[in-house]
């Protein structure tokens, strides 16, 4: 069974949007838009023009389908260890959170339980 991304709006404004995947990209990742008009994966700490997080796995060169949305609760990639009320950046690991200090990169903040470990594992974040 698969696992849900989209884990409540929040009677937020949520919106899942269409776009044309630049590569292929895994469900619950973050991403951006690359200047061909493609959706990639994020790929940097300081990377804050996210558009929103993969609702389902996407080949490139086909259509994927984007949550975005400000005050949306999703399930996304965190990797590292992430305590819960943590401020979530884009991380080291492309498409990836992690708690992170960097002055206005923050994407997510973290809701769900404390991640525990290093291991990247698909947690509870609210986009910001």
């Amino acid at each position: 069974m698969a696992t849900e991304i989209l884990v409540n709006d929040g009677g937020a404004p949520a919106r899942i949007l269409p776009f044309n995947a630049g590569a292929d990209i895994s469900a619950g990742l973050v991403v951006i838009m690359e200047a061909d008009g493609d959706i990639n994966l994020a790929a940097s700490a300081a990377a804050t023009n996210t558009m929103g997080v993969s609702l389902t796995d996407a080949d490139s060169g086909t259509t994927a389908s984007i949550i975005t949305g400000k005050g949306v609760i999703v399930n996304a990639y965190v990797s590292g260890t992430a305590a819960s009320g943590a401020l979530l950046q884009v991380g080291t690991t492309d498409g990836e959170l992690a708690a992170g200090t960097t002055a206005d990169a923050g994407v997510a903040i973290m809701v769900g339980d404390d991640t525990g470990s290093a291991t990247s594992q698909l947690a509870k974040v609210l986009l910001i």
